[in-house]
């Protein structure tokens, strides 16, 4: 063996020797989950663009003649001239729902913004002389005004692609490994905390440990209500970070909160908890000889990991349609969303003016981006923990 092999041999010893005081292996995990999640996010953002858009075709648009603030719609949308750099646009916006008849005087500053569109808004002078605008394509109430065009997968990429070009798949990149890096730091990091609060078993920092499933579910809900709630600012756009803070205030920054750390939680609460289920069964499972038919390693993190990124995208489905669409809803003057209420009401209005299906429009492309996602994520966590000698999950 080389003098090089030897010192490398006893380094990982080391590491694996190393005691880890409760302070030391939170933060290992904090910085491991956020490894892991931002490394993912960087390969899955592309499908995350699609399945946006998917999300929020045949969604209804604000009755002409209602006014609302130009300058503060879609959780975070600024006033602006031609379409902002890294935000996508719509040349025929046949798969969102309206027609554009106008140029864009009013553009999206959210981090799904990247995702989601420019949306046409026509300004106009309100009653009371203060800058409103009305939104153009449609005569009718939202709720009886006729389904528009929607196309399915292939046509919509083709479409995308024509009118705006491959460089809309990376549009909004940046931000979403800004969230990443707090957001899933969070939920993956102290999951492990969580799981040891919960069954009364200290600080639950070693891992590993076997638990019941209600422990994993309140561990992941809880992780990740925290994660997205702490995290919500970086869902917006940095440019418009002070724009909305200055308009807005600090309630302006933490729109749309209420969906987006309910999707978290369920995200979360379903990706992690099957996962470590799913990875303990296999554990257990033993061959006609008595032999463990999985080991801790590639195989079976792989395969648990797939598992979890079916049951997360199963369950997360409907809310992360609601989430998006609530968040690009126009606002009133008052900052009170002009199409839905809540995310309840969300659900509810598009049921009933879609179908229920509509609430897993994008399914696939959420399964392509959540499945991959959960898969590199969980591996890398993993692998990470384990080159420093740190418990699996």
């Amino acid at each position: 063996m080389s003098l090089q092999d030897q010192q490398q041999a006893h380094s990982a010893v080391s590491l694996n020797k190393h005691v880890w005081t409760p302070g030391q292996e939170l933060a290992a995990k904090l910085v491991f989950g956020g490894i892991g999640c931002m490394i993912a996010v960087v390969f899955t953002h592309p499908v995350d663009v699609i399945k946006t858009r998917l999300q929020l075709q045949g969604e209804a648009v604000v009755p002409s003649g209602i006014q609302h603030n130009s300058t503060a719609v879609a959780a975070g949308r600024t006033a602006g001239v031609g379409p902002h750099p890294g935000i996508l646009s719509s040349i025929s916006g046949t798969h969102l729902g309206f027609s554009p008849a106008a140029p864009i005087t009013s553009v999206v500053s959210h981090r799904d913004a990247g995702l989601i569109v420019n949306e046409p808004i026509k300004p106009s002078l309100g009653a009371s002389g203060t800058n409103t605008a009305t939104a153009l394509g449609t005569t009718t109430s939202a709720a009886t005004s006729p389904l528009p065009k929607t196309l399915r997968l292939a046509p919509l990429l083709r479409e995308i692609l024509r009118n705006e070009g491959p460089q809309v798949l990376v549009a909004g990149l940046a931000p979403a490994v800004l969230r990443e890096s707090i957001y899933s730091t969070i939920r993956f990091g102290s999951y492990d905390l969580f799981k040891g609060i919960y069954s009364g078993s200290g600080n639950g920092l070693r891992g590993g440990e076997e638990t019941t499933t209600l422990v994993k579910l309140l561990s992941g809900l809880t992780s990740g209500m925290i994660g997205s709630a702490i995290a919500n600012p970086t869902d917006l756009i940095k440019d418009a970070f002070k724009s909305i803070y200055t308009e807005e205030g600090v309630r302006g920054l933490f729109r749309g909160v209420v969906p987006t750390s309910a999707r978290a939680m369920v995200v979360t609460a379903s990706q992690l908890a099957s996962y470590d289920t799913t990875k303990h069964w296999l554990l257990k499972q033993r061959d006609s000889n008595g032999n463990a038919v999985f080991k801790e390693g590639f195989l079976t993190h792989f395969c648990a990991s797939t598992f979890a990124g079916l049951v997360c995208s199963v369950t997360s489905a409907p809310l992360d349609v609601c989430k998006v669409r609530i968040m690009n809803q126009p606002v009133g003057p008052t900052g009170q969303g002009l199409l839905y209420r809540n995310t309840i009401d969300c659900a509810i209005k598009t049921a009933r003016r879609e179908g229920p299906m509509a609430l897993y429009k994008g399914f696939s492309m959420c399964w392509l981006r959540l499945g991959p996602h959960t898969m590199l994520s969980l591996m890398i966590f993993e692998k990470l923990r384990n080159w420093v000698g740190l418990n699996p999950v």
